[in-house]
């Protein structure tokens, strides 16, 4: 890859914003040895994003051999720094047999850990999730963790806390499907279908008032 004047710009202003935002949309053009060289400088300055990039690159070997424990290394580094991504990918590395690392605890201490990053209070207050915009952006955490909080979960059962995250999810979701990503549909409607579940009955009216009146039953029976 031969750097552009820009590129030696930026390293030069120590911007490794531009350089992992140059990373991502490579990857997003499906240039993935690209994108990897750029995470590889912009982690090397200490990029907390990019340390993650390189952790999805490993996981599912986007021009690199996929490398697990690379991956999970790359994913513990970014969590250490606070990264929500990092956070919730080694939530689902360890909420499976995919990977051959499922640890059921692990995986909800990390799914925990990144809720707890986006929500500055106690995010088990009454109401702190449904008044985080910030959980808006991580749509796949939220169903996450609303199916753990449902009864065959692994957390604690809590049906108010539930219907929360789903409801932030089914928003999450929304804009990421009027934003062409419509590999999201399928999950979309799974979530929808568990908002409409008969366990949250006696809650639903009183939660929706949380949210955005804009935002209320239109896309549910």
């Amino acid at each position: 890859m031969k750097l552009s004047k820009t590129d030696i710009n930026a390293i030069a202003k120590n911007d490794s914003n531009y350089l992992n935002t140059k990373g991502a949309n490579c990857y997003l053009n499906k240039d993935y040895k690209t994108a990897v060289e750029y995470y590889h400088i912009a982690s090397s300055m200490g990029n907390v994003q990019a340390i993650s990039n390189l952790g999805y690159c490993y996981l599912y070997g986007r021009d690199i051999e996929a490398n697990t424990d690379l991956a999970i290394a790359y994913f513990e580094i970014a969590a250490q720094r606070e990264n929500v991504d990092a956070c919730y990918k080694l939530g689902d590395i360890y909420g499976s047999d995919k990977w051959g690392k499922e640890d059921k605890e692990l995986s909800i201490y990390y799914y925990r850990l990144a809720a707890s990053i986006l929500i500055s209070e106690d995010w088990e207050n009454e109401a702190a999730i449904a008044y985080c915009s910030q959980l808006r952006q991580y749509p796949s955490l939220c169903f996450a963790l609303a199916r753990e909080l449902m009864p065959g979960g692994y957390m604690r059962t809590d049906i108010v806390e539930a219907y929360q995250f789903l409801r932030v999810a089914e928003q999450g979701y929304r804009i990421e499907l009027s934003n062409g990503a419509d590999f999201y549909q399928k999950t979309y409607e799974d979530v929808i279908s568990l908002l409409n579940d008969s366990i949250f009955d006696d809650i639903r009216d009183e939660i929706d008032l949380l949210f955005d009146d804009e935002d209320d039953g239109d896309e549910r029976a």
